[in-house]
């Protein structure tokens, strides 16, 4: 991962991803460990809720919630968004919202002409999620946006972690230009044979078991 964020935020998804954080945990027990003030902790433990890897207790403290964080629940993911995201492509509730994929492309292009060479791995993450949580939509099945949605929290941290090698950032914003080109030209079968095969490279290129080193 890189420093341009939040330490203390950094700290907590490398013992998530490290499988170092217990189930359950107080705030007063990471205050002591990480010597910080409890509204520099709150901050942070705000966010990650709001990120959906972990949840505030009835009572007190806070709970995990289920994240990617082993080598064969990431190939699975991408084997499992192999099948769903073409679908959606082809569903026929599927509508384009030009004006959103405009923005998407416009990011996208910004990262396959060099962005992806200062952007954080969370702004990377950002760009890649928006992508795909935007063709979810346009599929008009509200349960495939919303498996989408949650698939991107269950894999952030991973991804965060994986954007921080040398991964392929340039040719997957080529990848995903490709399936804006075929869904602009109306051409939804050859967009979906894209997604899939894009889906499929990531899977190959990106699931490394040092990633839960």
């Amino acid at each position: 991962m890189e420093s341009s964020d939040d330490p203390l935020y950094l700290k907590f998804a490398e013992l998530r991803l490290s499988r170092q954080l217990p189930e359950l945990f107080t705030e007063i027990e990471f205050m002591r460990r990480f010597d910080v003030s409890r509204a520099a902790l709150r901050a942070v433990l705000s966010r990650i809720q709001q990120e959906g890897w972990i949840e505030q207790r009835a009572g007190q403290g806070w709970r995990l919630l289920p994240m990617i964080d082993s080598v064969e629940a990431y190939e699975e993911s991408y084997s499992f968004r192999a099948t769903i995201e073409p679908s959606g492509l082809l569903s026929p509730t599927f509508q384009i919202d030009r004006e959103t994929l405009a923005t998407c492309r416009k990011q996208q292009e910004f990262i396959a002409n060099g962005g992806y060479l200062t952007m954080t791995p969370q702004e990377l993450f950002e760009a890649n999620s928006l992508f795909h949580e935007t063709l979810a939509a346009c599929s008009g099945n509200r349960f495939l946006h919303q498996t989408v949605r949650r698939l991107d929290q269950l894999r952030r941290l991973v991804e965060y972690r994986q954007a921080s090698t040398r991964a392929p950032r340039k040719g997957q914003a080529e990848e995903h230009l490709a399936i804006l080109d075929c869904l602009e030209r109306g051409d939804r079968l050859a967009a979906a044979d894209q997604m899939r095969r894009h889906l499929e490279q990531a899977r190959r290129k990106k699931v490394d078991p040092s990633l839960f080193e």
